[in-house]
């Protein structure tokens, strides 16, 4: 059995996600030149790196900085796992810190889950091709996995951000058909994508992906209402396909788009 998938955009120049789900598979030894970021999802996954041999039981991260050698092989029967390769020279770019982390010292650190749990929401982003949100996922993982293994540095924060974070929510509104990228915005309003994030959370309790699928759950209703076809206001409304728009629209009201507009008639 073998169904691994690589998850790349063209628009998100030098990270790829790899989904592994194989039995019998091993890699030779090798390194990378990207930060990877892994978490064991089902079975035990093992490797030799930094002269010791690993294993890895569902629930452990592993964590590796560029050019590490090391091979790889599944312990078990099955083994499941995501990897987020993350190229050393995007980085400063993506987390917009004049300080950069100093690297992951321990291999396989224990975590409360909400790495996998990030990374999972990643892979979902991947397969929907939405920008913003993929681009914010992206960022959350790379700032929590950075802070809590990576010896990254707890950003400075500021409340004094009223007049842009109106900017933004304005912004959202009025793009909010369209595909928009958290560097779009930064550029638009003179701030780094994180810091922007940070801001409008603080203001609306939901960073700026949320607010702007909100703002189209909020069109849907009104289309639906007025008789549009489901998969005509999916496509009009920026989502990925009829699919991503019903789950979507599902997760903000607690129905499908059909059942709505049933219900409503």
């Amino acid at each position: 059995m073998d169904a691994n998938r690589l998850l790349a955009r063209t628009w998100l120049p030098g990270v790829e996600l790899f989904h592994a789900d194989f039995s019998g598979q091993a890699f030779a030894r090798h390194s990378h030149d990207a930060f990877a970021i892994g978490a064991i999802l089902q079975g035990v996954g093992g490797y030799q790196c930094r002269g010791a041999r690993h294993a890895l039981p569902a629930g452990t991260l592993s964590l590796m900085n560029p050019q590490e050698a090391h091979n790889g092989y599944a312990e078990s029967e099955r083994l499941v796992y995501r990897m987020l390769y993350v190229e050393e020279g995007r980085l400063p770019h993506l987390l917009g810190r004049k300080r950069l982390p100093r690297g992951f010292a321990e291999l396989n650190p224990q975590d409360d889950g909400a790495v996998a749990l990030g990374l999972a929401r990643l892979a979902a982003a991947f397969e929907q091709a939405d920008v913003l949100t993929l681009e914010s996922e992206l960022l959350a993982v790379l700032e929590r996995v950075f802070l809590r293994h990576g010896g990254l540095p707890a950003a400075q924060t500021t409340r004094r951000d009223g007049g842009v974070i109106l900017a933004l929510r304005d912004y959202l509104e009025a793009h909010y058909a369209e595909a928009v990228s958290l560097e779009q915005l930064g550029q638009q309003l003179q701030r780094h994508p994180r810091h922007l994030i940070e801001a409008f959370r603080r203001v609306y309790g939901v960073p700026p992906h949320t607010y702007l699928l909100q703002r189209r759950v909020r069109e849907a209703k009104r289309r639906l209402l007025a008789g549009e076809a489901v998969v005509a206001v999916a496509l009009d409304l920026g989502f990925y396909d009829q699919a991503h728009f019903s789950t979507t629209f599902k997760r903000f009201t607690g129905v499908s788009p059909g059942l709505f507009r049933r219900s409503a008639a």
